[in-house]
């Protein structure tokens, strides 16, 4: 195997940096792994080899004369498919956006570039992005990597699976019920949410035709790694305002003033009311907590109060799809509903479809919103972080959208597998975050969910590096 193959985007840009490696070679290395691997696994659905070779090649004569564009000088990375990047489609796997073509760049993709990354392809999405399955209209199906009859996860399934079999060190996903999180769940890698408006939304999706303008609440560009040292530096580099874009607040984010483990106290949960967990999850959940109390860490049993879980999710169910079917034409609306009734949300216990026509009641959700909002933060007043599952089990077979998942005998709502883990801090806004802690039972990998209040990021990420010393790292798929 190559030896620039599952380097951390770090050890990359430093072996560039100090001339032990040019950006030419490291580019084709993994090309040639993808070229090997792709066709089986389904990651990778754009694929831009000829521009990527020339931008290398530029970035080896910038880094001879001494000269570096950022800190992922020459390192190659993906973006997942419904990022703009000019010139290239962005059709969320759906014959409704086959042709759309981005006029430009995202602003999440432009940051990536200044920093010196060289974007070398688009990876595969669920069709829409409504799936926790890769598979749609235009794209082959999605696989993952420890196991092909597997889901990788979605929306962002080709992102995992591309990060975990070695094809990319980076990735730029995106997450509006868990689809960041998920997929990094599935395939065993970082994956983090941020606090809601803290990273640029232009450019994170194709826009209808003839749009009259387009919101995006809950929806949240963020990094993907196989380190957390490149979770921690992409997400340095996605967040901020822009000089275009001046609905992100210049938060003054702080560093970390807790330094050990023993000065944090951690929340935990191992199931929300209504949706249970399977054994192997509480058991990870339990196991996390005790090596955290082993390490000097206190931790308490922190349920929620006044239903605040399930008001989370009627809130975002309400909302998501004032957004999903905004300027989407009045007669196709009840062809699409019809379709997720019988498919994505069959089983389902929230009636999305029912919320669908109430735009006037749009200010009326901000203010309960606002509102719920205020409760989980009221919540985290008791610790700094909570550690809650990201689904009932690890990843499960491919399947018949909407038909129950089996896991351990026993069979579980399509709908319910994952979206209730996950959804509910899209709802809230708060940063959360897929910690992978090896392989389970099965050979799948298996993690944690760890969410904190708004803007804790850097803690977040530096009480995630403190642990990671005491938890297994990465493990490779098998046969890559």
């Amino acid at each position: 195997m190559n030896d620039y193959l599952f380097k951390s985007a770090s050890e990359l840009a430093s072996l560039i940096r100090n001339k032990e490696a040019t950006s030419s070679a490291i580019l084709r290395a993994h090309l040639e792994h993808i070229h090997e691997h792709n066709p089986r696994i389904g990651a990778i659905v754009v694929l831009l080899e000829e521009q990527a070779v020339k931008e290398a090649e530029a970035c080896d004569r910038e880094a001879e004369a001494g000269k570096f564009r950022g800190p992922l000088h020459g390192v190659p990375m993906t973006v997942k498919e419904q990022f703009w990047v000019k010139g290239t489609k962005s059709t969320l796997n759906s014959n409704r956006f086959k042709d759309w073509e981005a006029p430009e760049d995202a602003l999440v993709v432009k940051r990536l570039k200044d920093a010196g990354a060289i974007i070398i392809g688009k990876t595969n999405v669920a069709k829409d992005l409504l799936d926790y399955q890769v598979s749609g209209d235009i794209y082959q199906d999605g696989k993952n990597p420890y196991n092909h009859e597997f889901s990788p996860g979605g929306s962002s399934g080709g992102a995992s699976a591309a990060l975990a079999s070695g094809m990319v060190p980076i990735e730029l996903g995106g997450d509006m019920g868990g689809s960041i999180r998920i997929p990094s769940n599935f395939c065993g890698t970082y994956g983090l949410k941020p606090t809601e408006n803290t990273i640029p939304g232009h450019g994170l999706s194709p826009k209808p035709k003839n749009a009259r303008g387009y919101l995006f609440e809950m929806a949240v560009p963020g990094p993907m790694a196989r380190t957390l040292k490149d979770l921690e530096l992409l997400w340095t580099i996605l967040q901020g305002p822009d000089k275009s874009n001046r609905s992100i607040p210049p938060i003054a984010w702080s560093k970390p003033e807790k330094k050990m483990l023993k000065d944090y106290k951690v929340g935990w949960v191992d199931s929300w009311p209504g949706y249970k967990t399977s054994q192997q999850t509480k058991d990870t959940i339990r196991n996390f907590v005790s090596l955290l109390n082993g390490k000097g860490v206190e931790t308490m049993h922190s349920p929620l109060r006044n239903d605040l879980h399930q008001r989370t999710l009627d809130i975002f169910s309400r909302l998501s799809f004032q957004m999903i079917l905004q300027d989407v034409p009045w007669f196709v609306r009840p062809l699409m509903m019809r379709s997720l009734r019988r498919g994505f949300l069959k089983g389902m216990k929230t009636d999305f479809w029912k919320f669908v026509d109430t735009f006037t009641d749009y200010s009326e959700l901000k203010g309960r919103r606002a509102q719920i909002i205020e409760e989980w933060e009221t919540h985290f007043n008791d610790f700094d972080f909570l550690v809650c599952p990201i689904g009932f089990g690890p990843a499960y077979k491919r399947c018949k959208i909407g038909t129950p998942i089996h896991y351990n005998d026993k069979a579980v709502t399509y709908i319910n597998y994952v979206w209730p883990f996950n959804a509910c801090f899209n709802g809230s806004g708060h940063p959360a975050m897929n910690i992978p802690l090896g392989l389970g039972k099965e050979g799948l990998p298996l993690g944690i969910q760890l969410v904190g209040p708004y803007w804790s990021e850097p803690d977040m990420l530096h009480f995630t590096k403190l642990i990671s010393e005491f938890i297994k790292g990465f493990v490779k798929p098998n046969g890559i």
